[in-house]
């Protein structure tokens, strides 16, 4: 199902990334999957007007004290969010949350796609004001 994916290749500021030629550049396969995961790990639910459960919503966690309780909020998001996905065998997710500053949160993921033991990574950061995808 994933390898049949095509999409815009997007820059890290979520922008179409234009050829040479004027054209767009297109993602297909497990890039298309992996740049999906992405954006919705930075994407709000409810902005995506054709899907309104898009989105990890991990704004939901700015400006709030960082303790046991708001570390287990955020991995059960991430994890809920992942598990949701069809392409990703639910047994090999994992979530690493660190704080780094009074406002600067961590978030390491990964998992495997189904039926394949290539471990896919993810860093993000949760600031002050936005989540930002590390890597």
């Amino acid at each position: 199902m994933i390898l049949d994916e095509v999409d815009l290749r997007l820059d890290e500021m979520g922008q179409p990334v234009p050829l040479a030629s004027g054209a767009e550049s297109t993602v297909s396969g497990i890039d298309s999957f992996l740049q999906d995961v992405r954006l919705e790990a930075v994407t709000t639910a409810g902005e995506c007007f054709y899907d309104p459960d898009y989105g990890w919503s991990l704004l939901d966690f700015l400006h709030k004290e960082f303790g046991e309780l708001e570390e287990i909020q955020i991995k059960n998001r991430v994890l809920e969010k992942l598990k949701n996905r069809d392409e990703i065998n639910p047994r090999s997710i994992l979530v690493a949350i660190t704080q780094e500053t009074n406002d600067i949160i961590r978030i390491h993921v990964e998992f495997k796609v189904k039926n394949d033991d290539v471990a896919y990574q993810m860093d993000l950061s949760i600031d002050g004001a936005e989540v930002t995808i590390l890597d």
